[in-house]
């Protein structure tokens, strides 16, 4: 199985994490939210606000969910919440979105990552991170 992280627009990142993950989107589409979560959301920052975005300091390992079996490409949209120390706060889910298992295991391997706070002007700031999450089933070609 090969499985990949990327922001869209981007090439993908893989769960090796070869590449930081950065997010290009000016705003994205997403689901209602309520009043209170609305105005905690705009105390974070989107990617195009920041001077430099949030980076992990490590590999972000994405593990398949136990007795679950993917088929081909499974894709979500993930918005991270990171505060100014770079721990991820809250995650909420965008279009497309995972099974359940899938996306349950996406929200544990970002919650249990550490990345270098977003910053405005060589200030830390809590930021909105969009992030693409691919598992890929699909055999990879032969040489």
């Amino acid at each position: 199985m090969n499985e990949a992280i990327h922001a869209p627009d981007r090439p993908p990142v893989s769960a090796s994490g070869q590449q930081p993950l950065t997010d290009t989107s000016a705003a994205a589409a997403a689901p209602a939210l309520s009043v209170t979560a609305e105005a905690d959301s705009d105390s974070y920052a989107p990617r195009n606000q920041l001077s430099t975005p949030p980076i992990a300091k490590t590999a972000i390992v994405l593990e398949s969910p136990p007795n679950e079996i993917g088929a081909g490409r499974l894709v979500g949209v993930l918005l991270l919440f990171i505060d100014e120390q770079g721990r991820v706060q809250r995650i909420e889910a965008e279009e497309p979105t995972l099974p359940p298992a899938f996306e349950q295991a996406a929200r544990e391997a970002f919650l249990g990552a550490e990345f270098s706070p977003g910053e405005i002007d060589g200030r830390a700031v809590r930021s909105r991170q969009r992030v693409e999450v691919v598992f890929d089933y699909a055999p990879l070609p032969t040489r």
